[in-house]
C-alpha cells in the first residue's frame, strides 16, 4: 500500500500533461482552420468593402465640400461687403482731401487779401447747362450776405449775388449774359467792360471785353482784371486770360475774347467779398 500511493502524484502529472498537449494541438488546428476560413471570408468580401468603402468615401467628401463651398461663398460676401465699406472709405476719404486743398487754396487767397472781408460759402445749387450762368450758395442775410456782394475763387471772378435770402443766395456768374464787369488788361492797363455769353457766336463759358481802344496792344495771353469801377468789383481780382483779339472798325473798338479763370463746371465752394478797403 505505502508504494501505490507514493507513485500517484507522478501519474496524475503525467495525465495532466498529456492532456495539455492535446489541448494545444487541437487549438493549434482550429487556429489554423479559422485562419483559413477567415482568409477566405476576408477574400470574397474585400472587394465589396471596397466599394462600400469608396462610396462612403464619395458621399462624406461630396457634402464636405457643399459645407466648404458654402463656407467659401459666406466668406466671399463677408470679403466684398468689408472692401465695399474700405472702397467706401477711400472715397470719403479722398473727398475729404480734395476739399482740403480746395479749401486751403481759398484760405490763402483771404490771408493775401487782408484787406477783404469774406465768408466761405459752399455751391448747393446750379442752373442746368455746362455752364452753370447762376449757382445758389449754403450763406444768406444771416451770415452778412447781401445783394452785389461779388463772389471770388483763388482763381478768380465768380460774380455777384443778385437774390439773397435768410441761409441762401444766387449768384449771377460772370459767363451769364446779362453780366457785366468794368475790367482792365494788366499789361497794357487798357479799361473795358467785360460781358457774358450772349449766343452771339460766343464760345460756352468764354466771356467778350468790349469798348477796348482801338489803337489798344493787347495779345492773346493778356491777364483781364476787375478795373475796380462801379463800386461793385474790388480792384484787382483776376477775371480771365485773352484768347483773341478781334477789330470792330465800325465801332472804332476793339473786342477781346476772354477764357475765364474760374472753372464754373466744378466749382464747389467760393468766398463773398463782404467788404473791401
Amino acid at each position: 500500500m505505502p508504494r501505490i500511493v507514493k507513485k500517484r502524484p507522478l501519474f496524475i502529472i503525467i495525465i495532466i500533461s498529456i492532456m495539455l498537449i492535446t489541448l494545444m494541438v487541437v487549438t493549434n488546428k482550429y487556429e489554423y482552420a479559422f485562419s483559413k476560413i477567415e482568409g477566405a471570408v476576408g477574400y470574397i468580401t474585400s472587394p465589396v468593402q471596397k466599394v462600400f468603402y469608396t462610396i462612403s468615401s464619395s458621399v462624406s467628401n461630396f457634402f464636405y465640400d457643399i459645407k466648404d463651398n458654402r463656407d467659401i461663398k459666406a466668406e466671399n460676401e463677408e470679403l466684398r461687403e468689408y472692401v465695399a465699406i474700405l472702397e467706401n472709405e477711400l472715397i470719403e476719404k479722398n473727398e475729404l482731401e480734395k476739399e482740403n486743398k480746395r479749401l486751403k487754396k481759398l484760405l490763402d487767397f483771404a490771408v493775401d487779401n487782408d484787406k477783404m472781408t469774406v465768408t466761405g460759402a459752399k455751391v448747393i445749387g446750379k442752373n442746368p447747362g455746362n455752364w452753370f450762368n447762376v449757382i445758389l450758395i449754403d450763406k444768406g442775410t444771416k451770415h452778412g450776405v447781401d445783394i452785389n456782394m461779388a463772389v471770388v475763387t483763388e482763381r478768380g471772378l465768380v460774380g455777384r449775388i443778385f437774390q439773397v435770402g435768410p441761409n441762401w443766395a444766387k449768384v449771377r456768374t460772370i459767363v451769364d449774359g446779362q453780366s457785366s464787369v468794368s475790367g482792365i488788361i494788366e499789361r497794357t492797363r487798357d479799361n473795358g467792360l467785360v460781358k457774358g455769353n450772349n449766343d452771339m457766336g460766343l464760345e460756352e463759358g468764354m466771356c467778350r471785353m468790349i469798348y477796348l481802344p482801338l489803337d489798344s496792344d493787347l495779345k492773346p495771353g493778356d491777364k483781364v482784371l476787375t478795373s475796380g469801377l462801379g463800386e461793385i468789383f474790388p480792384k484787382g481780382i483776376y477775371i480771365g486770360e485773352v484768347k483773341e483779339v478781334v477789330e470792330e472798325k465800325r465801332d472804332f473798338f476793339k473786342t477781346a475774347i476772354i477764357e475765364p479763370g474760374v472753372d464754373f463746371q466744378r466749382l464747389e465752394e467760393v468766398l463773398v467779398i463782404k467788404k473791401a478797403d
